[in-house]
């Protein structure tokens, strides 16, 4: 009994592995609990199939490669023939490091290399060592496929140290086991001992893993808040400019017509009033009595055109004076950026923005061309960008702003006009 729970216990360690192994190569499809209590369950499960099956030792390499591809798969965002390759080598990597730790423990300690089936102690000191040589290996493939991909994430060597030492360690007990006369007492201790060590380990890998998401999460964070003051700055900069223009432009067209007044040439007042159209055009094209929203609308009309992108808007029925400036800077400067890239991609060339009051909710409902589905999971849209993780908090930081004012992000694709539609409501 005491047996069949220890080879539960190696399963569970190795799932532990495992996750630490698909967290560096893959990006977790849920939460950290979630992903090790579905991984629990499907180790566990293959852990009772061995058992069962008296732990045949090619039925068991068989079960270790369908138990990590199936959590790779259901866990992890990796392409199933990636998973397969991947579950293949970790069944590798696992049987080589076993068979390692029995010859090395057994040429140290001058036992037989069978000795681990008739003592559960010489089993637990055995596992312990081989699946911390499995995590070491585990590590160095991950680091080596990270840096094929550029991965910045980097594992410490202190970190393998660690492990290194621990598997010292592990030998050393058996060694001690083996050349003196332990009473069972002692012989359980040292059991436990070696568990919490290798334990130690695993736990090690997995936090420090965890802080550099949660560190780069911030990172990111802290770029695109970053991003949000100076879109706010280059609007209030703006805003000011446009001041001074408008009141320079008021100024002129006042001389304009008062040269106008005294002038009997008729050339000369076709000239004047060509130059008052002129500067008419070139005034703010937005006038909602929102300066913000005209400032933001302004700057996209002029990028549009330097794009060639035909950008009309219609801001009659609302003018989203109950959304603060900062948080509609972020909220719209997401939305239009995404649209402005999608748009200039597409062949039409065309984006649409309007905003809407119905009782007490706004909304703003931005329609651009797109030829192409966006990609997404479970509704969640995922940006096209190569760095998967430097890009697509727009949309999050959009969401994180709407929860202050009850409102929602909703989005909608027309592969029949190409069109891709994104609608904001607050209340």
């Amino acid at each position: 009994m005491f047996s069949n729970l220890a080879f539960c216990a190696v399963y569970f360690f190795e799932m532990l592995i495992s996750y630490i192994f698909f967290s560096q190569i893959g990006e977790k499809k849920y939460n950290i609990w979630l992903c090790l209590i579905l991984g629990t369950a499907v180790f566990e499960i293959g852990a009772l199939g061995n058992i069962i099956f008296s732990n045949t030792v090619w039925l068991n390499m068989i079960t270790f490669i369908l138990i990590n591809l199936i959590f790779a798969v259901f866990c992890f965002k990796i392409k199933f023939s990636m998973a397969l390759f991947y579950s293949i080598i970790l069944d590798l990597f696992s049987a080589a490091t076993e068979f390692s730790s029995i010859f090395i423990i057994s040429a140290i300690t001058h036992t037989e290399t069978t000795a681990y089936n008739d003592n559960i102690f010489f089993f637990i000191v055995d596992a312990s060592t081989s699946k911390c040589l499995y995590l070491i290996t585990c590590m160095i493939l991950a680091n080596f496929i990270q840096r094929e991909k550029s991965n910045n994430v980097k594992i410490p060597i202190t970190l393998y140290f660690y492990s290194f030492v621990t598997g010292l360690a592990l030998v050393t007990f058996w060694g001690i086991c083996t050349n003196y006369d332990l009473s069972n007492n002692h012989q359980i201790l040292l059991s436990v001992v070696c568990m919490t060590m290798f334990l130690s380990a695993v736990i090690l890998f997995i936090s420090y893993q965890n802080s550099i998401e949660k560190a780069n999460q911030y990172f990111m964070i802290q770029k695109e808040m970053e991003k949000i003051n100076i879109d706010k700055k280059y609007y209030d900069i703006l805003e000011q400019q446009n001041r001074e223009l408008m009141i320079y432009a008021h100024d002129t067209k006042n001389h304009l017509n008062a040269i106008r007044a005294l002038n009997n040439n008729k050339e000369i007042d076709e000239y004047l009033s060509k130059m008052t159209d002129d500067l008419k055009a070139h005034s703010s094209a937005c006038h909602c009595g929102n300066h913000m929203l005209d400032l933001i609308i302004n700057k996209y009309v002029t990028e549009c055109k330097i794009k060639n992108i035909d950008f009309d808007f219609d801001t009659r029925l609302s003018n989203l004076r109950v959304v603060n400036d900062y948080d509609l800077v972020t909220v719209l400067g997401n939305i239009l950026d995404n649209a402005v890239e999608s748009a200039y991609k597409s062949k039409e060339k065309h984006i649409s923005l309007k905003t809407n009051k119905v009782n007490t909710y706004d909304s703003v409902i931005v329609t651009n061309s797109c030829d192409f589905h966006p990609e997404s999971t479970d509704g969640e849209l995922r940006t096209t960008k190569e760095d998967k993780k430097a890009h697509g908090l727009g949309i999050k930081s959009v969401k994180k702003i709407l929860k202050k004012y009850k409102g929602d992000l909703e989005w909608e694709f027309d592969s029949k006009n190409k069109q891709f539609t994104t609608t904001v409501i607050l209340k």
